[in-house]
C-alpha cells in the first residue's frame, strides 16, 4: 500500500483579508440597497395617499394625474398618458379663453390675422374673439364677421374699454340694463372678452330681428333708433364687414391697404370700395347705449 502524503498549503494572509473586505462591500452594498428601497416604499405610499386625497378635490384632478404620471415615469415606470380634456374633471367652462389655445379655421385665421395688424392686438388674444364671435354667430344665428365688425368698431378690439355713460368692454354692454345676461361673472363679467361677445351678440341677434334688417338693428344697437341719423355708425360697421370678408377670403393685405385707406380719409364711408372703418382714436358711440333686449 502507498501512502500519499497531502500537504496543505497555509492560507495567505493576504487573501483573507481581500476576501473579508470584499464580503464586507457586498453587505454595505446590500443594507444600502435595502435601506433605499424601504425610503422609496415609503415615500411611494405617502404619494398614493396625498395623491388620493387630492384627487378627492374638485379641480386638483387633473394636475394630481399629472404629479402621479411625474412620479411613476422618475420610479421606472412607463410614461402615462397625459388626461384628456374629456377625461379631466374642471370647473371651468369649455369653449375659448384668454390664455387658452385657439385651433382657426382658415378663413377664420385670416380675419383674425387682419384684426390682430389693423388694431394693434396679439394675435393669440384676437383668435380668442374670433372663435367667441364664431360660437355666438352659430348660437344667435348671425353672421360671425359680422359681431367682430361691430367689436372692431366700438371698441378696436380694447376688452377694457369704457364709455362715459358706461358701455363697456368689446361690444359696449350696458351692464346697467344686461347685467343679469352675464350669468355667474359676478361684477367684471362685462370686461371678459368671451361673455361680452356672447352677450353683445344675443342683444344685436334680438335688435336686427326687432329692426327687420341688419342696417336698421345696428341703429338700434348704437342707441340711434329714435334719431334721424346714426352718425355712420351702421355704414361704418358695414364696411368694417366687407373687409373682413375681404380678408377672410385671403386678401389680408388688401383688407388691410382698404383700412389704411380710410383711416387717411378720416374715416369716410365708400361702399364701393370698402375702404370706411372707425380709426381706434375715433369716438363711435351717440347715445350709449340705450338699446334694450
Amino acid at each position: 500500500m502507498v501512502e500519499t502524503n497531502v500537504v496543505v498549503a497555509n492560507p495567505d494572509p493576504v487573501d483573507i483579508r481581500r476576501h473579508s473586505a470584499s464580503r464586507l462591500r457586498a453587505d454595505v452594498v446590500r443594507s444600502l440597497a435595502g435601506a433605499t428601497r424601504a425610503a422609496l416604499e415609503a415615500i411611494g405610499l405617502a404619494s398614493v395617499v396625498t395623491l388620493v386625497a387630492l384627487v378627492a378635490v374638485p379641480g386638483l384632478r387633473a394636475p394630481a394625474a399629472q404629479v402621479g404620471a411625474s412620479i411613476w415615469a422618475s420610479m421606472g415606470g412607463a410614461a402615462l398618458e397625459e388626461p384628456s380634456a374629456s377625461d379631466a374633471d374642471s370647473d371651468e367652462p369649455e369653449g375659448p379663453k384668454i390664455g387658452r389655445r385657439v385651433v382657426l379655421e382658415p378663413a377664420d385665421n385670416n380675419a383674425a390675422l387682419y384684426l390682430a395688424r389693423r388694431y394693434h392686438v396679439a394675435d393669440e388674444a384676437v383668435r380668442v374673439m374670433v372663435a367667441a364671435a364664431h360660437a355666438a354667430g352659430k348660437e344667435w344665428q348671425i353672421d360671425p364677421l359680422l359681431i367682430l365688425s361691430v367689436v372692431a368698431v366700438e371698441s378696436s378690439m380694447n376688452p377694457f374699454a369704457q364709455s362715459p355713460v358706461g358701455a363697456t368692454g368689446l361690444m359696449q354692454v350696458m351692464p346697467d340694463l344686461h347685467g343679469g345676461k352675464f350669468v355667474d361673472r359676478g361684477d367684471t363679467g362685462a370686461l371678459d372678452p368671451v361673455a361680452n361677445i356672447q352677450v353683445g351678440s344675443q342683444i344685436l341677434s334680438q335688435v336686427i330681428r326687432r329692426g327687420g334688417s341688419v342696417e336698421r338693428g345696428l341703429q338700434l344697437y348704437v342707441g340711434a333708433g329714435n334719431l334721424a341719423d346714426d352718425g355712420g355708425y351702421a355704414n361704418r360697421v358695414l364696411s368694417e364687414l366687407g373687409r373682413l370678408k375681404l380678408a377672410a377670403s385671403g386678401s389680408v393685405a388688401a383688407a388691410l391697404a382698404a383700412g389704411l385707406r380710410s383711416d387717411t380719409r378720416g374715416g369716410s364711408d365708400s361702399a364701393e370700395s370698402m375702404t370706411s372703418s372707425a380709426p381706434a382714436e375715433m369716438p363711435t358711440t351717440l347715445v350709449r347705449k340705450e338699446h334694450t333686449a
